[in-house]
This record gives structure tokens, sequence and C-alpha cells, in this order.
């Protein structure tokens, strides 16, 4: 009876014996020694003093005025071969515009990826609404060795110290012309945020297809047609993957690296709105060029100034168009909700483009008086972020 009691506790004190090793083998292998810690926390600070990081983007992104002309500095000489314009605010314009400007921003992503050309994005965030969050705080932009971002972001302040003609509380080509005057890029294309880019436009830029002294337009199909779609519309998913946003505008077969541009075009008044319509979506040149009729006129958020601006290039400086029937951008169907808008109907209707054609009048923007150089923007709050994308590791 007493050996069997023993052999028990024996029994017992052997599992205690081993349960106890156990547990410091355990402990001893998970817990660093102070050297491995060491070794941790330095490759950790080395890490942290390669990047910058923005812990908070919700919060205010100040900068020292040094900085901020820094990141504004357009540079004397192009950056990059292509810089990418587009103006916007957070208002859901015509619903879901959350999933047409990732679309958009992923597209230009993929047209970096694809080209292997330098490029940059440059997004003017007007007026951002008050109780809404901002862009970089919303969207995934995402890194590419060939992308670089920027967001000109015009406050309320200077919306305000602008004329508004009718109310709106963007100014499209106002906001465009900002772009314009920053962007880094050899050629400029100013576009909108709901196109994403075709096959035409990878070959063009992979091909270098363009020149400088040149305005580029192109063909794309009027947007109020929504059934069916014609081939340079699109209906896309909320955030299509990248093969869905690549395969949706093809818009024709390619041979790669030889795009060909068609010949200048003689523009006259029977072709203008034709060649003119939907110009808002895709116009590019050099930036050099874009300077010279010094771009977009400014009258307070007027609509129809991109069909001006071609008549000015045209026949006030007489610089070429090129036209092309190969369109190089798709737009993202939804409702039309601005032909419902009256009071933003302010279109320039006292401009006769016979007189421009005619060398009568000239309609153009005061030397040093656009794109916001008429105001001290540093005292008003303009603000500038340039960053490369991704997630830190």
């Amino acid at each position: 009876m007493i050996t069997s009691i023993s052999s028990r506790r024996l029994g017992l004190l052997i599992l205690l014996l081993a349960s106890g090793t156990l547990s410091l083998v355990f402990l001893y292998t998970t817990i660093k020694r102070p050297d491995d810690l060491m070794n941790q926390t330095s490759k950790s600070t080395a890490l942290a003093q390669s990047q910058t990081y923005i812990s908070n983007t919700a919060s205010s992104l100040s900068s020292s005025k040094s900085e901020w002309e820094q990141c504004l500095d357009p540079g004397q000489e192009p950056s990059y071969y292509l810089s990418i314009v587009i103006v916007t605010r957070m208002d859901d314009y015509a619903g879901g515009q959350q999933h047409r400007l990732q679309n958009f921003i992923d597209s230009a992503y993929i047209l970096a990826e694809k080209t292997k050309e330098n490029i940059e994005l440059l997004v003017v965030e007007w007026n951002p609404p008050e109780d809404r969050r901002k862009l970089i705080d919303v969207f995934r932009f995402r890194r590419s060795d060939y992308l670089t971002y920027r967001i000109i972001t015009v406050p309320k302040k200077i919306h305000q110290a602008l004329p508004n003609v009718g109310n709106a509380p963007l100014h499209e080509f106002e906001g465009k012309n900002v772009g314009i005057r920053f962007a880094r890029g050899e050629f400029v294309v100013c576009t909108n945020q709901d196109d994403i880019w075709s096959h035409n436009f990878h070959n063009a830029i992979q091909s270098h297809a363009f020149e400088k002294g040149v305005i580029y337009l192109q063909h794309q199909d009027a947007h109020n047609i929504h059934d069916p779609l014609p081939p340079s519309i699109v209906r896309l998913p909320p955030f299509a993957n990248d093969k869905t946003l690549y395969d949706s505008c093809n818009l024709g077969d390619q041979d790669w690296g030889k795009f060909v541009l068609p010949p200048p075009l003689n523009v006259s008044m029977t072709n203008i709105l034709k060649i003119g319509d939907q110009a808002g979506d895709f116009t590019l040149a050099h930036r050099d060029t874009w300077k010279i009729p010094r771009g977009y006129r400014e009258e307070g958020g007027v609509a129809w100034m991109d069909i001006e601006f071609i008549c000015t290039a045209t026949w006030t400086f007489d610089i070429p168009v090129v036209y092309s029937e190969k369109g190089f951008t798709c737009h993202q169907d939804h409702q039309n909700i601005w032909e419902f808008n009256t009071e933003q109907h302010t279109d320039n209707k006292d401009i006769h483009m016979e007189d421009i054609r005619d060398k009568k009048k000239v309609y153009i923007n005061e030397e040093n008086k656009w794109a916001l150089q008429q105001l001290d923007s540093w005292d008003l709050g303009l603000a500038c972020i340039e960053f490369k994308g991704g997630l830190s590791q």
C-alpha cells in the first residue's frame, strides 16, 4: 500500500519536473536575448530612417514654406515623360464617384507599370468639402517605380477669392491650369476622373509618339449614350481588378512600339465641334506648348473652355492640332447630372469663334494672372504633398 502511493507520487513528481523543463525551454526560445533585441531595434531604426512616413493622413498635413515651394516646383527641365492632370473633390459626383476615381487611379498605375515610362499623377483637389475626408485619406495609391503622386489642394479660401459665375463648388479649367503650371512632365495630359487609359494610349506612350508644339485630341463617344454602350463608354464594377480595367478599354489591335498618329488637320468651323467634343476628357501637349496660349481661359467656372482653348491655340497662335480617331481613353458610364443643374450652365456664349478664326479678337488670360499666379497662395492655404504610394513593411 505504502509502495503504491510512493509510486504515484514519484510519477507526479516526474511529470511536474518534465512540465517545468518544457516551460523553461519554451521561455528560453521565445524571449529574445538582449543582443537579439538590439539587432532588431537597430534594423527597425535603420528602416525608419530610410523612409518617410505619414502617421495620420486624416490630420492636417503641414509643411514649411521651403518644403511647400519644393513640392510645387515644376523644375526647369521635365522630371517625367508624362504628367496626368485631373481636378476633383470628394462630393460623390453623379453617385459612385469613389469607385470611378479609384479605377482611374489604378488605370494610371497600370499605364506606368506596362509602359515603364516615368509618369506623375497630379491631382488638384479643389475646394474639398469640410465634412468629408481628403483624397489622400480615402483612396489606394499603389507603389510603382515608374509612378509618382502629387496632390495639390486648393482650399475654400482660394475658391472664394476667385470669380464664380455659376456658384459651382469646383472650377474644372482653373484647376487644370494649376496642374499645367506645376506639372513636371515633358508632356501634360488634362483628363477627368471618370476616364481610364486605352491600349492606344499605352502604345502611344511606349512609342513616344507625341511631339512638342502640337495639341493632341481624340475621339470619344458621347456620354449620354447609355444603352447599348458605344465602344469608348464602359461600365465597370466597383474596384475592378487590373485585368478588367486594362481589357475594358481595348479600342483596337496594336503594333506595339510603333504607334502612328495622323498628320495635323485644318481646324475649321465645320469640324471644330467634332474634334473638340469631349476635349475635357483628353487634351495633351508639351508642357511648354500649353503655356503659349496660357492654359484655359479663366472666367470663374465657365464651361466649354476646352473648345475655346483649341480655337485660340490653333487660330490665334497657329499651333497644329492632331485628332486621333483611335481613342486614348474610355469614359466610365454614370448618370448625367450636370445637364439638370441649369445654374451651372454658364458657357462662353458671348464668344464668337469666327472672330478667333479671323484673328479679329484674342481671348487669353492676362500674363501672370492665371493658375493662381495673381494670389498669395501660401497665405491662402494652397497645400501640396508628393509621395510614391504603397505600404511600408
